[in-house]
């Protein structure tokens, strides 16, 4: 087997890893799945650690196809749109930064994450602390990935992805299991990066799929 072939499918691994996680509300392999300043402080990869523009310029226009459709799980909850981080107070953001997961200073480490509805996200603080409050509010979340692509490229690694997720809230009334069950359809576009443990996460894009209407599909139709 090639080591091109050989990476590809340890991105792929990496990524449904990431998806599980999330579904399972394991925090803590949701953390040491993001990419860490000392994953990369053995100058690990070819010519030490480089932008993540040059990095992305540098990755080839045919990329190649996962045809299995992948029951995994991801980060993005239809939850995650209804709120918007916190940019003041004192209510926990500097927990994580106490615990190691500060800003990092090397700007080629700074991992960065956009979840549906959410301005962008920079450092290891931020980022975390979203999937904290994520999951905090999310009972149940279950995701289906379709139109896998990944594209491997040195030490820098492309996936997009089709994430169709299926969420519940916290139960509504005492008693019920979990809240309204909701479906979201998003794209995603993971930047994973090769260090001595593994491929992690550096960025994370996801945007929601806005379903054409009722109506507008009665506009399109022909008399």
């Amino acid at each position: 087997m090639t080591r091109a072939r050989t990476d590809i499918e340890q991105v792929e691994r990496a990524n449904t890893a990431f998806y599980e996680a999330l579904e399972r509300g394991d925090f803590d392999a949701v953390t040491d799945l993001w990419l860490d300043p000392a994953d990369l402080a053995d100058g690990t990869g070819s010519g030490g650690p480089s932008s993540l523009t040059t990095a992305l310029s540098r990755l080839p226009v045919d990329l190649t196809d996962d045809a299995d459709d992948t029951d995994d799980a991801d980060h993005d909850t239809p939850g995650a749109s209804d709120g918007t981080p916190d940019d003041g107070g004192d209510d926990g953001a500097d927990d994580f930064g106490d615990d190691g997961f500060g800003d990092e200073t090397d700007g080629a480490a700074a991992i960065s994450c956009v979840h549906p509805g959410w301005p962008v996200l920079t450092g290891r603080g931020e980022v975390l602390r979203s999937y904290a409050l994520i999951m905090a509010n999310t009972e149940y979340i279950q995701f289906f990935l379709t139109d896998v692509r990944v594209s491997v490229a040195g030490d820098t690694a492309l996936v997009s992805c089709t994430e169709n997720i299926l969420s519940g809230g916290p139960a509504p009334r005492e008693g019920d299991e979990l809240g309204p069950l909701v479906g979201q359809l998003v794209v995603a576009t993971n930047v994973f990066r090769r260090t001595s443990d593994g491929w992690k996460l550096w960025s994370h894009h996801a945007s929601p799929v806005l379903a054409e209407s009722g109506d507008d599909e009665d506009d399109e139709t022909p008399s």
